[in-house]
């Protein structure tokens, strides 16, 4: 019997195009890319957050837990998926291939569900903008939650793994006890780790579209034209960023989720013979999500990107917020004042107040914004109080957007 199956797999060996040195090189080649940058990027990222308290806040900890998924992934699925196929053998032992292949599940469950997490958060912030935020007790719940809920999932998978020996080399595969257990948890898997995260995400940023169109449409006393478009290119560009994040989610992961559940229903890809070459096509787009997430979730974010900076050698401070000054974040062009005198009527002294605005340009800024920003600024017009001074009187509601600047901005902006 271990003779058979020594001969087929030898035959399988012979004829699969995967073992051909060019395809090898084209695929390794791929994976090297995928490992360096993913690497560099989501390494970056999770030092800039432990480097500095200030970006300590509920969404940078949930792209930091995205990272340090991502880097599990580069670091056990990138090379150890290749090379034991490139092989045609396990060899790195038994323990190993328990290890190796769990490890490999739990991380592409905490990747998925953590982006399912940062999806959630940044819709109650934005859609119900006036709720207390999460807490940072709360947040490390949650993706203490994310990981056992990885664990858990891929267990079964990690029990039913064989180590065994075929003639001199030993395999690692998939044991099941019959077809029926193999297709419940596939479909379960593929629930789990792809569709339900899928339609959690794409509902979420979707109704966060939905209201910062509205937002922009319904925001009173913008009349002059130039920041008419200036809002239309604003609104633009949030909607193309939260288009990417769903389409590259899915165009990542829907390929490599279909090829698997096919191998799990149809027994007869398991003999077509490209099968393994179809599916390291899947598997280097799926695994090119670790280079994509940390630029969608951490270059994108203005604060990130300024740790970025600060980090990284060669890259000089740029002077695109020359008002950042102090822990102040001024990121308008022309950013003006307006004072007003306010009474106290108890001990007879004028106090000055000043009011800064930005005239011609508003930030509105996506994900990682802190309080309810977006949809205070839409608000103000309508809301402000008056100041009063000796002859005067100056209301707020008549400033065009008037905009209190952020004191020590720590949350994570995605432009």
């Amino acid at each position: 019997m271990a003779e058979n199956v020594s001969n087929t797999s030898k035959e399988v060996f012979e004829e699969d195009p995967i073992h051909d040195p060019s395809i090898q090189s084209i695929f390794c080649i791929g994976y090297t890319i995928i490992f360096v940058l993913g690497m560099f990027g989501n390494v970056l990222t999770v030092f800039v957050v432990c480097r500095n308290k200030d970006m300590q806040t509920v969404t940078n900890f949930f792209i930091a837990n995205l990272a340090l998924s991502d880097i599990l992934l580069c670091t056990l699925s990138v090379p150890f998926t290749p090379l034991y196929t490139f092989l045609n053998k396990w060899v790195l032992g038994k323990l190993m291939c328990h290890l190796v292949s769990s490890a490999q599940g739990i991380s592409v469950y905490v990747s998925t569900l953590t982006l399912t997490s940062i999806a959630i958060d940044r819709f109650f912030v934005i859609i119900y903008p006036f709720r207390q935020r999460m807490k940072i007790t709360t947040c490390f719940l949650i993706i203490f939650s994310t990981w056992l809920i990885s664990v858990l999932a891929v267990l079964p998978y990690g029990i039913f793994l064989q180590h065994y020996p075929v003639n001199d080399t030993y395999l690692c595969e998939e044991s099941w006890p019959n077809e029926t257990v193999l297709k419940v948890y596939g479909v379960i898997t593929i629930v789990l780790q792809f569709v339900l995260p899928f339609l959690i995400i794409a509902f979420c940023y979707i109704k966060i579209s939905f209201r910062l169109n509205d937002q922009t449409h319904n925001r009173p006393g913008v009349t002059n034209p130039r920041r008419e478009a200036m809002e239309r290119t604003r609104k633009q560009r949030t909607n193309r960023m939260l288009v990417a994040m769903v389409l590259i989610f899915g165009l990542c992961w829907l390929p490599f989720n279909v090829v698997n559940i096919l191998n799990d229903f149809n027994n007869d890809i398991l003999l077509w013979k490209y099968r393994n070459v179809c599916f390291f096509a899947v598997h280097v787009i799926a695994m090119s999500s670790t280079c994509y997430n940390p630029f969608l979730y951490s270059w994108l974010n203005e604060n990130f990107r300024k740790e970025f900076k600060q980090v990284l050698p060669g890259f000089q401070q740029t002077h695109e917020n020359p008002g950042r000054e102090n822990g102040t974040l001024m990121t308008s062009t022309s950013v003006l004042r307006r004072s007003s005198s306010v009474r106290d009527r108890k001990t007879d002294r004028i106090t000055e107040t000043t009011v800064a605005y930005r005239p011609e340009e508003e930030r509105v800024d996506f994900l990682g914004t802190d309080e309810s920003s977006l949809l205070r600024e839409g608000d103000s017009d309508r809301s402000s109080p008056s100041v009063s001074g000796g002859r005067q009187r100056v209301s707020l509601s008549k400033l065009e957007a008037p905009t209190l600047l952020p004191i020590g901005n720590s949350s994570g902006h995605l432009v």
